[in-house]
């Protein structure tokens, strides 16, 4: 997998997400938005967003609620 460089930005829901995994021998690929992943959780993104921590981590790549936008570290 390639590594990926730039500047944290709020995330809006509308980003896709692709899960890659071996089933029976087979690859599978799965694309799906960030909002569509959270209701397979059971939430909405504001419910996801509010279990968030609301300060920036100190770990680089880590969710957290930034002002109500789900944002990376």
């Amino acid at each position: 997998m390639s590594e990926l460089y730039g500047m944290p930005q709020p995330l809006t829901g509308a980003e896709t997400i692709t899960v890659q995994q071996m089933q029976n021998g087979q690859l599978v690929k799965c694309t799906v938005s960030l909002t569509v992943l959270a209701a397979f959780f059971g939430n909405t993104p504001a419910v996801w967003s509010a279990s968030l921590p609301t300060a920036l981590p100190a770990t680089h790549g880590v969710l957290w609620n930034d002002g109500g936008v789900i944002s990376v570290s």
